[in-house]
């Protein structure tokens, strides 16, 4: 077994602790590891904010990147001339290479259409301030992998090596002897093979396998659209460079805005669900699933879903308003459907309702917006109604 899988299994057993880097001890690990400092930042301390929960600091389970406080001629020459070869090497082992020189010389900053689909809530010229940021910062080797070291909080001794992902990140020591060939070489062997590049993202969406509504449609193809401009900077290496940087000017711009707090909520008169302070943006939901938001949003008390068919008059009332469906038999028909002993289908609401707020809201905010409740208890949305304004007749 490689160092990762190795590595995966240690972080399992200890995950319940919260500690600052260390050197992993008492851990049997192939020979090319003996006395082989080995550092981990576990991803307690990565997501030191609310903030790294957004896909676009996230730059993939399969990342991997060489670097070196100061960069040597040998290493330089070697990793240039070898490089597509070297990426290739790491891709069969489901790895994502990357060193930093060479990204440098590559940047670009189209990054417009991102920030404003990552974060609805900021305006344009605040967009435009990242942007104007990220052109005017200094893009030399050491005050990038100097941005990079500080946003993944590594504090270790390391000077160089690789730095991957792991349940956290992985800092493994070239030695002072080796040489760069024989570094890359033994690292890449001992690699197990990773199936990282499927792992989990905030943003992605399960086909449902009930015919889709056009706003679900929409939904998905806006999603994607982020999804793989997101994945382009990922793939190319960028994310690297660019997300340490608009981290740090977010975070010392925008950090009451973005951290805890949630924005106030207006239900219009022809039931819209708006955010007003994210640019008026509107949470789309089908007819059926916005009348049963709307009807645990009316209710300050949580409902027991054992006790749903109490509010059946008020569902058929919301629903009758919120439908474009002429047919009173045909609302009364899906309203008892639903409130049918043993149907679960109300769960497919709730987690298309989850999902409408995770398309613009990390899950830090998110939940709060959203239906909540512990399996067998009684459900709730925590959002405080102090801060919903409601302009159309739920009642």
């Amino acid at each position: 077994m490689g160092i990762f899988g190795l590595i995966s299994s240690f972080f399992k057993k200890k995950e319940k602790y919260h500690y600052v880097p260390h050197v992993i001890e008492k851990v049997i690990l192939p020979a090319f590891f003996d006395d082989r400092k080995i550092d981990d930042v576990r991803r307690n301390d990565v997501d030191e904010t609310n903030l790294k929960g957004y896909e676009l600091f996230n730059f993939g389970e399969n990342f991997v990147l060489y670097f070196e406080n100061e960069i040597s001629e040998e290493s330089d020459t070697y990793i240039r001339e070898n490089y597509t070869d070297l990426r290739e090497q790491f891709y069969n082992k489901g790895r994502d290479f990357f060193y930093l020189p060479i990204i440098i010389e590559n940047i670009d900053f189209e990054i417009l259409p991102v920030l404003k689909s990552e974060f609805p809530f900021l305006s344009d010229n605040f967009n435009n301030r990242i942007i104007d940021e990220l052109k005017t910062a200094k893009y030399d080797y050491g005050s990038i992998l100097s941005d990079f070291i500080h946003f993944i909080v590594y504090k270790g001794t390391i000077s160089k090596g690789f730095i991957s992902r792991n349940l956290g990140y992985t800092i493994v020591e070239q030695k002072n002897e080796e040489t760069i060939e024989e570094f890359m070489k033994g690292y890449i062997e001992n690699l197990s093979l990773s199936n990282y590049n499927q792992g989990f993202r905030y943003y992605s969406l399960e086909t449902n396998k009930e015919e889709k509504t056009n706003i679900e449609k929409e939904s998905i193809e806006s999603l994607n659209t982020i999804n793989n401009e997101i994945e382009r900077l990922r793939q190319s290496g960028q994310l690297a460079i660019l997300a340490p940087k608009i981290y740090e000017f977010m975070k010392k711009n925008i950090e009451g805005i973005i951290y805890n707090d949630t924005h106030p909520m207006i239900i219009t008169e022809d039931f819209k669900i708006l955010i007003p302070h994210c640019n008026n943006l509107e949470i789309k939901l089908s007819h059926f699933t916005k009348a049963i938001y709307l009807l645990f949003l009316s209710n300050n008390e949580p409902i027991d879903l054992k006790d749903l068919h109490l509010h059946k008059d008020r569902l058929l009332f919301i629903y009758k308003q919120v439908s474009n469906q002429n047919s009173y038999d045909k609302i009364k028909e899906t309203v008892e459907e639903l409130l049918k002993e043993d149907n679960e289908a109300i769960y497919v609401h709730f987690s298309r309702i989850r999902k409408a707020f995770l398309t613009h809201f990390s899950q830090y905010i998110a939940f709060r917006y959203y239906i909540t409740g512990d399996k067998g208890k009684p459900k709730k949305i925590m959002f405080d109604r102090k801060g919903v304004t409601i302009n159309c007749n739920l009642f």
